[in-house]
């Protein structure tokens, strides 16, 4: 009697734990990534003085501009996560956004996503005179335009990336107040085609959220 081979001569039941292990390991790298800036960014609150905020972030990958505060991390596995603070000119905040993209190729399947979160205090902003849309445009527009250190101007140009295609969601929405080239740039950065939403709380706080493919 001719025996079978055993089912894992030809390796099929190898790759298959290998493939479980990589999703694993990716997993585990991407929801401790996640769960250091989510709780970072959970410290900051709209009208923190500089005492209250300055220690949210690791020092190595945070940077104080003119705009106010900024932080970028990237990890081996294809995510990158970036905060904004807003600060008044008295240095408190005045509004907070978190962008995080990701793609995650494990060789048998690709995941992608996109998701920009984020809250304003248009009191605080000095924007009280201009609607939700016009208030993002303008801080999309200070934020693509910003110049200075390399990390800065990356963490400002994925909130703006963002920014810019949550305004491109809204109807009769043309202009988003960003030269072509930059824009160009920016939509090479955060993909179109996603789901947008703006909402305006008892207090005056504008919420709103960018979100495209898969998002975790």
């Amino acid at each position: 009697m001719r025996l079978s081979p055993p089912p894992w001569k030809d390796g099929a039941p190898i790759r298959s734990w290998a493939a479980r292990a990589v999703l694993l390991l990716v997993g585990l790298a991407g929801l401790l990534n996640a769960g250091c800036v989510q709780w970072s960014y959970s410290q900051i609150k709209l009208g923190q003085e500089p005492r209250d905020y300055e220690r949210a972030f690791p020092s190595e990958s945070a940077r104080r501009t003119l705009l106010g505060l900024c932080s970028l991390c990237e990890d081996a596995f294809g995510r990158t996560d970036a905060v904004v603070v807003l600060l008044t000119h008295d240095r408190r905040v005045a509004g907070k956004v978190h962008a995080t993209r990701f793609v995650r190729d494990y060789g048998f399947k690709t995941d992608e996503g996109f998701l920009l979160r984020g809250e304003l205090d248009p009191q605080l902003a000095e924007l009280q005179a201009t609607g939700p849309i016009d208030t993002l445009r303008v801080i999309a527009a200070d934020l693509a335009e910003y110049q200075g250190e390399k990390l800065a101007m990356e963490a400002h140009a994925w909130v703006a990336g963002g920014l810019v295609r949550l305004i491109q969601c809204w109807p009769h929405v043309n202009d988003v107040g960003i030269a072509a080239a930059r824009l160009t740039e920016l939509f090479e950065l955060v993909p179109g085609g996603g789901e947008a939403r703006i909402a305006v709380d008892q207090a005056g706080i504008y919420q709103f959220e960018y979100r495209k493919g898969k998002t975790y």
